[in-house]
């Protein structure tokens, strides 16, 4: 899919808000296709960009909650594979339109995954599709099905022409393929170049969580 992937490994865990942070800040400077891996402090959920907080309070009233800069639905993490993909204007994937691009990425990693789990893992159709605010119980066409349950969804954000996607791979009965990262980076490109999360950038981040990721306005905003 990428001539050259640039691969931010987690070398430490961060919450909610500052994962989302992390995300725009590197979405606002990319250069090159990146794809980074979460690793979380503890379990939360994420919601979309759309969504109403109070809904969200409703389905899960008890894990710390943050708003995403992407759409979809209410995503439980810290059991899941949570990673995101930074790509630039540049790129041809970010001019493409996004259910396309969403069908692409999601045909590879089905493709790869089959490799590594004993059943079949195929795109979401008509049949499988439903309504919800859950993300996980609410498949959407082109999220990734395996034994009749989604197993991975994502969500995308443009910016200035960038693109962002944020994707959850989850409930893979004990087969936890792309349990080293770097399969999963392997699956969209054959050259993958390691990035380490600089300084700089985290200080940016730590500041866009206060200001934005952790604040009630953003978070209740709807």
């Amino acid at each position: 899919m990428f001539e050259e992937l640039e691969l931010m490994l987690p070398e430490e865990g961060f919450d909610g808000p500052m994962q989302m942070a992390i995300d725009e800040m590197l979405l606002r400077e990319v250069s090159s296709p990146m794809l980074r891996i979460y690793r979380w402090v503890a379990p939360c959920i994420t919601f979309g960009y759309f969504q109403r907080l109070s809904e969200v309070r409703l389905s899960v009233p008890d894990l710390p909650a943050v708003r995403r800069w992407t759409g979809g639905g209410i995503v439980e993490h810290g059991k899941d594979l949570t990673f995101s993909l930074m790509i630039p204007r540049s790129d041809r994937c970010a001019t493409m339109p996004p259910a396309h691009f969403y069908r692409e990425l999601h045909g590879l990693l089905a493709v790869a995954l089959s490799r590594c789990v004993p059943s079949v893992v195929r795109l979401a159709e008509k049949g499988d599709l439903r309504a919800g605010e859950a993300c996980f119980s609410a498949p959407a066409a082109d999220d990734l099905i395996m034994a009749g349950e989604k197993i991975l969804g994502g969500a995308q954000r443009r910016n200035a022409g960038a693109l962002l996607y944020q994707g959850s791979l989850q409930g893979v009965n004990g087969f936890f393929a792309f349990s080293d990262p770097g399969d999963l980076a392997s699956a969209l490109s054959s050259h993958v170049v390691p990035r380490p999360l600089q300084s700089v950038l985290k200080q940016g981040a730590l500041k866009l969580a206060e200001n934005r990721y952790r604040r009630s306005e953003w978070n209740g905003r709807r």
